[in-house]
């Protein structure tokens, strides 16, 4: 019985493709699904969302429980069986990251009136700083109702936190029909981490119609370019309340000090009224 002839290169073929082979089974994609998802979960949640456009195995691996659930705070469990309206762990833990991303999650507003906490905030409204003899009114919501000056801070444990994530912070609110004296741009903000400042000083508007303000007499138009740059202007969110950021930072993985949020005006003490408070809140920075 005739061998099949070989043909000149047919060798030369045969390596090839095993050499190919070999390289394709040693690249990063040939992984278990496990180990790729442990990899994956070391980043941050943008690279991870990334991770999934590079082929169908970091698809699922970036996609997985064992990805999302990293990014979420060690205990959000019991954090979340304080939320006021149920929360659904049926769904994976990307789509409870996101959600919890995405929009706030209300705790023990129904038994603690004095303070309002909102999740990713888990921050707790400090209202005894206030000046004035009647600083708020206790309601569900928190109302600056006659003072001169006023001094809020939030604070939350950085192991309430997903670590290696950069957080952005905000103040929830609304301005009264009857609101007089907000609309200075004096008030100011800074976020610190066990004291050291973390996110600089920067100038708060409570009004976004001061965002159209012309630049005061006397000044240049430079000096009035550089400070229209550091203040933040609020803006109306969907639900009807009105947001402003006050800062941001980021939690790594070593953390395991308190951040404070503060919010102050002493400068200006004219008398101030109609500051209707839903709470802090502190977002994953998720966008550019």
């Amino acid at each position: 019985m005739k061998r099949p002839r070989r043909e000149e290169g047919d060798d030369e073929v045969s390596v090839g493709k095993d050499e190919e082979e070999a390289e394709y089974c040693s690249s990063i994609s040939c992984l278990p699904e496990a180990c790729l998802a442990h990899a994956i979960s070391f980043t941050t949640p943008m690279d991870a969302c990334r991770c999934s456009a590079v082929s169908a195995a970091f698809q699922t691996a970036a996609s997985s429980d064992a990805v999302w659930e990293h990014f979420l705070p060690p205990d959000y469990h019991s954090i979340l069986a304080r939320a006021d309206d149920p929360v659904d762990f049926t769904t994976s833990k990307k789509e409870l990251f996101l959600s919890l991303a995405q929009d706030h999650v209300l705790l023990d507003q129904r038994t603690k009136n004095k303070r309002s906490q909102v999740l990713h905030a888990i921050i707790e409204i400090i209202m005894d700083n206030m000046g004035g003899s009647s600083p708020v009114l206790e309601t569900e919501v928190a109302e600056l109702v006659a003072v001169c000056w006023f001094d809020l801070s939030g604070r939350v444990n950085c192991r309430e936190l997903s670590p290696n994530t950069e957080y952005v912070a905000y103040l929830i609110f609304k301005l009264a029909d009857e609101s007089y004296g907000l609309d200075c741009r004096t008030q100011e903000a800074y976020i610190t981490m066990d004291d050291q400042v973390v996110s600089a000083k920067r100038a708060i508007s409570l009004h976004p119609n001061m965002q159209d303000t012309p630049v005061d007499m006397g000044r240049s138009e430079k000096e009035g370019q550089a400070e229209e740059e550091t203040v933040s202007y609020p803006r109306e969110r969907d639900d009807g309340w009105m947001e402003v950021q006050l800062g941001h930072f980021y939690n790594h993985q070593e953390d395991t000090g308190v951040v404070a949020i503060h919010l102050y005006e002493h400068v200006q003490l004219n008398w101030k009224k109609g500051l209707i408070l839903e709470g802090m809140e502190i977002r994953h920075n998720i966008g550019p």
